[in-house]
Formats: structure tokens, sequence, C-alpha cells
């Protein structure tokens, strides 16, 4: 979405608008959380003795949940509005985390991370969906690459240091930090206006209208983060707590300066960042394929800098492109339903297959899967 001719300067600066530095600040905290727990919960599992699978099922059903209430976050964004929806998913996403330290069984595990689901779902739709009912047009692509940031930032902290300290601080250190968090979130998120939707479709027929008019840049989105997801759950139980660390650091960073610079230069290229997105993508997965079941440890971690790169640049202009054919509200849930049902179904796609062949062929097909949708990430560009 280019700047409008017309457009002023305060237009163009998301960081004038107050609401959306106060939405920015309430994601960012309760994603800390979330980043923390996304590799050491599948840990936790396997400390457990519930087995590779079940690792992979803990990401999965948090997915699944998330996508099941994103699917249904609109319903509720229209009766009671965004703070409101923002507030619930936020309680959702942070009191059942420290029941982990009790409820250890790998039904106690997958019934939590099912509970945790619904808060993210409500999360992260209207955190997207905020940055085009809160700023102008001419300010959405910019406004689009901070949010960006201010997901990407969590999970450039969290995913290594969640491993970290668990090893160190012991798991419960972790749950309990888990849950301090997004309680800090309450407070920007309770500042909020309560404002509703400004421009929601009729409730008829919506479903179809929104996937009839987002699935070129929707197909793409999924693709890569169902690289995301197996990345985030396996690193981990691959990799040495080191060698980790520094992965789930580089990849995250890689994704944020990507997205944060997909969404402060390439606002007149919406739609043509998604086929050089999704091959880096593609690649650092095939990478990994080959790296991380024997080969040097630094080609591994490499292989997840070039996949975040893609990932970011895949994440902002698949969003972008989503605004430009719809409204924010289905946008927003048809982006994150592509986002976060695609690292469902990497976990526990990857778990299911290495637990039948082994890791370097679970991945390997993940690559293929991921570079054979490169025909559709060309679509965008021609019809944006």
């Amino acid at each position: 979405m280019a700047d409008e001719p017309g457009a002023t300067a305060r237009d163009q600066s998301p960081w004038r608008h107050g609401p959306f530095r106060l939405s920015l600040a309430a994601v960012a905290l309760a994603l800390c959380g979330f980043s923390l727990l996304l590799p050491v919960v599948p840990m936790w599992a396997v400390r457990q003795g519930a087995g590779t699978f079940a690792a992979g099922a803990a990401t999965g059903v948090f997915m699944a949940s998330t996508v099941a209430t994103q699917l249904g976050t609109g319903v509720l964004v229209r009766r009671y509005g965004y703070r409101t929806a923002i507030l619930a998913g936020i309680a959702f996403l942070g009191v059942p985390t420290p029941l982990l330290i009790g409820w250890t069984s790998p039904e106690g595990i997958l019934t939590l991370s099912l509970l945790r689901g619904v808060g993210f779902g409500l999360l992260t739709v209207c955190g997207s969906a905020l940055i085009a009912e809160l700023l102008p047009p001419a300010a959405v692509p910019r406004g689009s690459g901070l949010y960006g940031l201010a997901t990407g930032l969590p999970q450039l902290v969290g995913l290594p240091a969640g491993p970290w300290l668990a090893e160190h601080w012991g798991f419960v250190a972790v749950f309990l930090v888990a849950t301090a968090l997004p309680a800090l979130a309450l407070v920007p998120a309770a500042l909020l206006p309560p404002a509703r939707v400004t421009a929601e479709p009729d409730r008829g027929g919506a479903f179809l209208a929104t996937a009839r008019e987002t699935w070129r840049p929707w197909l793409p989105m999924l693709a890569a983060s169902t690289g995301l997801g197996a990345l985030a759950t396996f690193t981990p139980i691959l990799l040495l707590a080191p060698e980790s660390s520094i992965a789930l650091l580089l990849m995250p960073l890689a994704t944020t300066v990507s997205r944060w610079a997909a969404g402060r230069f390439g606002a007149r290229w919406t739609g043509r960042l998604l086929t050089p997105g999704r091959a880096l993508s593609g690649l650092g997965l095939a990478g990994y394929a080959v790296f991380s079941v024997g080969g040097p440890v630094w080609l591994t971690v490499a292989s997840m800098v070039v996949f975040g790169i893609g990932f970011g640049a895949v994440q902002n202009d698949s969003l972008v492109s989503m605004f430009q054919r719809t409204t924010a509200g289905r946008a927003s849930i048809s982006w994150n339903v592509a986002f976060d049902a695609g690292q469902g179904l990497g976990a526990v796609a990857v778990g299911a297959i290495a637990s039948g062949t082994s890791y370097g062929v679970a991945f390997g097909l993940l690559a293929v899967w991921s570079l054979a949708l490169l025909p559709v990430a060309v679509a965008p560009r021609r019809t944006g």
C-alpha cells in the first residue's frame, strides 16, 4: 500500500499515533512470555517422558487452538471491541502457564497448550488488525514493519533465552517469568480506547469471500510458517544448548530485520517480495535438512538465518497484500490463520515423520513443500 499523494508527515509516521503505540507495547510484552515457552514446552514434554511425537503435538495443539480461536475472533470483537478481546487474550495466554509446573502428564501439557492457544489467537488477530484500524492508509506499510519489530523482538530474546534459562535456572523459573510478562501487558492493553471494528464484512459468506480475496498471499505465508514451527520446536532437541541458543537468536533477528526493512523500504513493492522471500525460506529449510544431522554447526545456523531473511519478507508482504484486498479484520484473521496453522502443521508433521524416518528426511520434505509453492507467490505481484 503506497503512500497517498496528499498524506501528511503525521499520517505517514505510525509513532505519532498513541493508541497504536499502546497496542505495540501490549503485544510485545505478552509475546515475550509466549516466545520463552515456544521451545521450552516441547523440551518439558520430552523431559517428562512424553516422547518426540508429544513434543511436536504440544506445539500442534497450541496452534490448532489458536487457529480455531482466530476464526471466531471477529464475533467477539464486533460485540465487545478490540480492548476487551486483547485483555481476554492476554489472560488466557498467561494464567494457564504456571500450571505446567504441576500438571506434567502428556494430557496435562496438551490441555494447557490448548488453553494458551486461545489467548494467542485473540492477541494475534487483534494486534495485526489494529495496524489498519488505528493508522491511516499511508502509515500502514510502515506500521506493519513496526508491528513486525514488536512481534519479532520478543522472539529474538525469548527463543534462545527459554532453553538457556531452563537449563541454568530450571523449568519452574521459565514458567514463572512467562506468567509475569503477560501480566505486565495488561497495563497498556487496558489503556487502549474501547474501539470496535470500523469495517467488518457481512456475516453471510464472509469466510468464502475472504478465501477468494486472500488465497494467493495466504498460501506462501502458510508454507513459510510451517518452517518456523518445525525449526522452533526441534532445534533445541537437535542441537546442543549453546548452538541452539545462538541459532534461535540469529533466526528471529534475521526475520525481524527483514520484515522491518520490507515495511520501511518496500511500500512500493507490495506483492513483489513474496517470490524472493519464499525462495530464501525454502533454501534455508533445505540447508537445515542437510546440515542439522551431521554437518557443520555453522552451516546449520546459516541455513536458519537464510530462512529468517526470507520469512521476514514473506510476513510483511503477505499481510500488506491482504490489507489491500479486504478489510482489516478479515485480512488479520486470514494472515494469522496462515501463520499459526503453518506453525502447528510444521511441528506436528516433522515430529510424526521423524519418528518413523529421520529429521533429515522430515525437514527435506518440508523444504520440498515450501519450494513447490513458489509459482503461487508470483501471482500477487501480477495482480497487486
